[in-house]
């Protein structure tokens, strides 16, 4: 068969009808076009009927203007064209990641630690996507024909932060329709006509929706890295695995001094009203070393102060591109998009609560629960903090300043000084106050 020189993965839905139907193109370079077309469907990724015509790039372009004339919406998916087959871009970005992290180290636990982080994400993104998205082997998130771009997975977000604030109901049918145009999922034919109307809630929730989310704009980093992987292999550039990850990872032997501090501080901050974690225990402890700002991270330890040692719990998706970029704040000012859990405004949320933290890393916060289970131990420079009394609704935000003018570093939320907080909250604004010492793999 010949090379495919340009292809498109069109979704049509409408659920007035109860249609949620893909059509993929596919342009050969002997100039035949293969279709492939049906409804999507839980588990099955891409089956359907298929045909194949001839006419080159002008019947390509006439079958895609009727489809997109009829409804059908392109799926973003990033430009691969130009690097090597898929195979070997993920085999490439699978070493080249091993490679970085481990810093020459033999280590079979640390050398193979990427493939146990996505191992942890894949079965998720399946299940949550009915096979429309899953991950290969170098940690990318891809549909049929590529990653989402990072402009889709932004709409994304705008769409289901609108979505969440409308009632169930009519009103949330359109902007669920615009959100799975985007993010294709599968949904059976039995929900009927009309599902859109409660898609969010009964098929699915907010956070499982936002930490696809974040699965899908880790990917689009990973899938540059593809890119500049692939082309490094070809032309011999050396550089690449220098900069791929920020930071590098240093198993601890058991028994060690600093092994049992970071496994005795969990043992002693875990709580026992977490009880759907309690059987979780630490099977390995990584040191980690920042190699691009390990310098500011520290200047800024030193001028703001007060440096606690915090947990720091997330996704196994979000912490390949935690070790890959560092921390990040996405917004919520000014893009109306709610995160869960953000009920003291923006920032890097962690906690004195090694069980409260691992919740979030499990995923049972969301109402589901991860195959494998990782969460960072930080020094965190918490400076000036401002703890918040009474009742705290979302949407709060803290004063920049105490009554003299002093600016605040950080939010200390406490349970016993507010209403309704179960467990201990630490808010800090700039990443640059975290520092991540320790990953911990349960």
């Amino acid at each position: 068969m010949s090379n495919v020189v340009d292809e498109a993965l069109l979704v049509y839905v409408e659920s007035g009808a109860n249609s949620n139907k893909f059509y993929r193109l596919r342009l050969h370079a002997d100039g035949s076009v293969h279709k492939l077309w049906g409804r999507v469907r839980d588990g099955a990724g891409l089956t359907g009927q298929t045909q194949v015509e001839q006419g080159g790039r002008s019947r390509f372009d006439k079958i895609f203007a009727d489809k997109t004339k009829k409804g059908y919406t392109r799926v973003q998916v990033a430009d691969t064209t130009g690097t090597n087959s898929a195979a070997a871009t993920q085999t490439q970005l699978r070493d080249t990641a091993a490679a970085s992290l481990a810093g020459g180290s033999t280590d079979k636990v640390v050398t193979t630690l990427v493939d146990r982080l996505v191992a942890a994400n894949k079965h998720n993104l399946m299940a949550s996507t009915g096979g429309m998205i899953s991950v290969d082997t170098s940690g990318q998130a891809r549909t049929a024909l590529g990653v989402i771009t990072p402009t889709a997975v932004a709409d994304a977000r705008v769409l289901l932060a609108r979505i969440a604030r409308e009632p169930e109901g009519p009103g949330r049918a359109p902007l669920t329709e615009q959100y799975l145009r985007l993010v294709p999922h599968a949904i059976p034919v039995s929900e009927g006509r009309g599902w859109a109307a409660g898609w969010l809630t009964r098929s699915t929730s907010l956070e499982q929706q936002q930490e696809l989310l974040d699965a899908l704009e880790s990917s689009a980093s990973y899938a540059d890295a593809a890119r500049r992987a692939a082309v490094a292999a070809e032309t011999g550039d050396t550089s690449v695995d220098e900069d791929f990850f920020r930071y590098r990872v240093h198993r601890l032997e058991e028994g060690t001094d600093e092994y049992e501090m970071v496994v005795g501080r969990f043992h002693t901050t875990k709580q026992s009203v977490h009880r759907d974690v309690s059987t979780y225990a630490p099977k390995y402890v990584y040191r980690l070393e920042d190699r691009r700002h390990g310098a500011e991270v520290d200047a800024a330890r030193a001028r703001v102060r007060n440096v606690q040692k915090l947990w720091h719990g997330t996704g196994a998706a979000n912490v390949l591109s935690i070790l890959q970029k560092g921390l990040y704040v996405p917004p919520t000012r000014g893009t109306s998009i709610h995160i869960a859990g953000r009920m003291f405004g923006d920032g890097v949320y962690l906690s004195r609560s090694a069980s409260k933290s691992l919740r979030y890393s499990a995923g049972l916060w969301g109402g589901g629960r991860s195959a494998s289970t990782f969460m960072f131990l930080t020094e965190t420079a918490m400076g000036y903090e401002y703890r918040p009394k009474g009742n705290i609704g979302y949407g709060y935000r803290r004063p920049l300043a105490d009554e003299n003018g002093k600016a605040f570093n950080s939010t200390n939320a406490l349970p016993e000084l507010v209403s309704g907080l179960r467990n201990h909250e630490a808010i800090v604004e700039d990443p640059m106050q975290v520092s991540l010492s320790w990953l911990v793999e349960f």
